[in-house]
């Protein structure tokens, strides 16, 4: 077993032996427990290790350099639909007020405000779509199997 990827982060070793994984090496995470039992001798002990077999070393470090080059990053799919700008900002208006109208007066003006999103470079506001939710995976679910047929 050799070492070929140290860091202090938990989560990035852990993304590193996943992503190796993936491309089909072995690959073991160790120390993975310091993070969260004490965080502060992460440092004295050499942080979480990422180990590979002998034989997934060369695989290994061609997964590694591609990982570090960003050949595995994704396109950030928010973009503003006016300007194509990515610099978006989430619920721009102050919610106060909402909450107030809301708990007080009892008026469900939630869902009008929800996923608006205002983009920082041109200004243009957009109502944006909402994540998928399990609900909208089960309603999917239910329109795409097939009809019970009684024999």
């Amino acid at each position: 077993m050799r070492c070929v990827h140290q860091s202090f982060d938990h989560t990035e070793a852990e993304i590193v032996a996943g992503l190796l994984r993936e491309e089909g090496c072995t690959a073991f995470v160790f120390e993975n427990g310091l993070s969260r039992l004490k965080w502060y001798q992460v440092i004295a002990f050499g942080g979480s290790v990422v180990m590979v077999p002998d034989a997934c070393l060369e695989q290994a470090s061609d997964v590694l350099d591609h990982w570090r080059r960003g050949d595995y990053r994704v396109e950030d799919d928010d973009q503003c639909p006016r300007c194509h700008s990515s610099d978006i900002e989430e619920n721009p208006n102050y919610r106060g007020w909402a909450f107030f109208f809301g708990c007080f007066l009892g008026l469900p003006i939630w869902p009008a405000l929800k996923w608006r999103e205002r983009c920082k470079s041109c200004g243009h506001h957009w109502k944006a779509t909402p994540p998928d939710t399990y609900a909208e995976w089960g309603k999917l679910g239910a329109k795409t199997e097939a009809p019970a047929h009684d024999d």
